[in-house]
């Protein structure tokens, strides 16, 4: 499926609220305690799972073009999905410390992870979670997304991202000349 620039948009705002959601869930019920998740930039939004959403989405795309077999289709997208959402995890993860010395997550205590930015049980995780988002989540949001009226999505659009923006932007001006982490 064709995603012009506004439904990205959209879609990328979607997940990374619902990434934010998740990863508070996830955190409560693994820590055994009501746990708020934190972002680097932002709150209540995790660009993070909203880039890899959308990732996801275009590789299996991609994989459904290109792969006569649905098997191979199937195989492909999700091991495709693993391996760039794990090298973006890294990469931001490594980031995040290098430059503003926050680690908002730490696999170290995982045997298999690397630098303790990533670990294999994550990376298979996120096997499911590309799994679980395009045959299932994702379908619902198109239906969801498309009966809203274009001019409507456009608007929601750009007040969410302002919202956003305004947001990252303090939270970074806190971040460099408070010296505070979130």
């Amino acid at each position: 499926m064709y995603y012009n620039i506004t439904d990205l948009l959209l879609f990328f705002l979607v997940y990374g609220f619902l990434g934010f959601l998740l990863e508070t869930v996830f955190r409560s019920l693994a820590d055994k305690k009501v746990y708020i998740s934190r972002g680097a930039l932002t709150n209540g939004f995790c660009p993070l799972y909203g880039i890899c959403a959308l990732l996801i989405i275009e590789i299996y795309i991609l994989c459904e073009l290109s792969i006569s077999s649905p098997l191979l289709t199937l195989i492909a997208a999700t091991a495709g999905s693993i391996f760039l959402v794990t090298l973006i995890e890294y990469i931001v993860g490594r980031m995040l410390d290098k430059v503003f010395h926050c680690k908002l997550w730490d696999y170290s205590a995982y045997t298999l992870n690397l630098h303790s930015y990533i670990c294999l049980e994550f990376s298979l995780l996120w096997g499911i979670i590309a799994l679980l988002l395009v045959y299932f989540v994702h379908p619902v949001m198109e239906v969801l997304v498309y009966a809203i009226p274009y001019n409507t999505r456009t608007i929601a659009v750009i007040i969410f991202l302002s919202i956003l923006f305004v947001n990252a932007s303090h939270q970074l001006r806190k971040r460099v000349y408070g010296g505070g982490h979130p």
